[in-house]
């Protein structure tokens, strides 16, 4: 059964490739690639890697329990691939074309800046570092516990829209200012550390970005970017570390990073991000139960205290570090809905594809980058944590698309009519 999975794979693949161009930020291309790569990894780890990590002892497989789960990833990955098929050929011939059409050169922009840039950047870095120590005060550098105690919501939700802000005019000051950029995105980057919150790899996903197509279509800007791309998904074997730790905050998570064991080890991370979600997957479908009212509720976009998510939150894990993950539980459902899900995700993934290329083709580059950063944390989340944190990130790209579409129109129709 495996060897016809592949096979299958294969044949899909050639047939992406011809009717898809690549280019950096494809979303289906980086879906399927680090499919692919989590899957070929995961068979090494567990075929030919002798000293295994056994994390939470989760490694603790049998040969069938390991290519069984192998098998279904690969009837994912092969109904995802179909579903990218099915959107082309029911297309129509502007959108294949579009489809065809090579963007590489299209990611990259020359921005000419103000002259108070700096001036704006360093106002708005200090407020940003003052509203933290505002909302989480000395609890940002110490703490017993892995989640701080928030006080002042509307604070929070502040810090992170400033944040984002930041990290974009950051990464268009790059070039121009690489001291500057530098210095206060590692600040803004400790401190958001400190908070414990998984919006830090969101920042770093957003400041590589934005690097890498403000400094042009270069060999070496293409393999810095991948470097950077890399290590920011080795930094989050770091950051989920971090929970299982006794003290919390800036200052013990700096100091875990050079005396524990497991950081000393950089294969760590690798596995941490490729390949325990594998695993993660093989528990989920021992230990969770197939039950439709999971399913309602984790892809129910309203608010979980609204649809009973906290209700049920706590049976969704294998223990209090590790959450079941997306696939185990759609897998767990069976045949026909794995094929269904994975063909519905794939037809998702190829709409955000067109309209990311759309915008692209009319010199729009800041919808594409923000939305391919969203759809990859979707990719990333599914492999290792629950349905529902997942498939947040799709609403999130809808939304975001929504906003942007609304802006638009009121721009066209009431601003722009004034500014003529």
């Amino acid at each position: 059964m495996i060897y016809i999975l592949i096979f299958l794979v294969l044949i899909q693949l050639f047939l992406l490739t011809r009717n898809l161009k690549y280019y950096f930020l494809s979303p289906v291309y980086i879906y399927v690639l680090f499919s692919g790569i989590s899957i070929l990894i995961s068979v090494l780890y567990f075929y030919y890697y002798d000293d295994k990590y056994n994390m939470f002892r989760l490694d603790e497989v049998s040969n069938e329990d390991f290519i069984n789960t192998i098998e279904w990833y690969l009837i994912a990955l092969n109904s995802f691939i179909f579903g990218f098929l099915l959107y082309h050929n029911f297309s129509l011939r502007a959108t294949r074309n579009l489809l065809r059409k090579p963007f590489n050169e299209s990611l990259f922009f020359n921005l000419k800046l103000p002259e108070n840039i700096v001036t704006i950047v360093s106002g708005l870095f200090f407020t940003i570092v003052l509203l933290y120590f505002v909302s989480y005060g000395t609890s940002l550098f110490y703490r017993d516990q892995y989640l701080p105690k928030e006080n002042v919501k509307a604070l929070i939700v502040l810090i992170k829209l400033l944040s984002l802000v930041q990290v974009i005019l950051l990464g268009i000051i790059y070039d121009k200012n690489k001291l500057l950029s530098i210095t206060y995105f590692f600040i803004m980057f400790l401190l958001s550390i400190g908070t414990g919150s998984r919006t830090v790899i969101l920042t770093l996903l957003l400041y590589f970005i934005l690097i890498f197509i403000s400094k042009g279509n270069t060999l070496k800007n293409k393999i810095t970017f991948f470097i950077n791309i890399f290590l920011t998904f080795i930094f989050l074997g770091y950051l989920m570390n971090f929970r299982s730790q006794e003290a919390h905050g800036i200052l013990p998570y700096i100091e875990s990073i050079f005396t524990s064991e497991r950081q000393r080890d950089s294969f760590f991370n690798v596995y941490y991000s490729l390949i325990f979600g594998v695993f993660v997957t093989i528990r989920t479908l021992k230990d969770a139960l197939p039950d439709w009212h999971v399913i309602y509720v984790s892809l129910n976009p309203l608010p979980g205290s609204m649809v009973g998510w906290y209700d049920i939150a706590s049976d969704m894990r294998i223990n209090r570090y590790a959450p079941f993950s997306l696939h185990g539980r759609v897998f767990k459902m069976g045949f026909l809905f794995t094929f269904c899900y994975f063909i519905f995700t794939g037809l998702i993934y190829s709409f955000f594809e067109r309209l990311m290329r759309s915008y692209l083709n009319i010199g729009n580059k800041w919808v594409p980058f923000i939305l391919v950063i969203l759809l990859t944390l979707h990719i990333v989340y599914g492999f290792e944590y629950n349905m529902r944190s997942s498939v947040r990130y799709l609403y999130y790209s809808f939304a975001f698309v929504v906003l942007v579409v609304v802006a638009n129109k009121v721009y066209n129709s009431l601003i722009k009519p004034i500014e003529k």
